[in-house]
């Protein structure tokens, strides 16, 4: 018997955050932040991390894009 994969297609803001280059530089709740990397947090939800002077986290997309929004 053969098992056949399902195609997974990616999460809407994983597509979004492709416009954000590892490297670039953005403001996030009004301090600028350079992207360090796209990943995946645990539950699947796309996330950057952001790198400042002092201070590296990690923030969900949707978070990330409602910040952007707000501006």
């Amino acid at each position: 018997m053969k098992t056949v994969m399902e195609k997974i297609d990616p999460l809407p803001d994983h597509l979004q955050l492709r416009r954000f280059a590892v490297g670039q530089q953005v403001e996030f709740r009004g301090k600028r932040y350079t992207i360090a990397r796209r990943t995946t947090l645990a539950s699947g939800e796309p996330a950057v991390i952001l790198q400042g002077e002092k201070e590296q986290f990690v923030v969900g997309a949707s978070q990330f894009f409602a910040d952007l929004a707000n501006k």
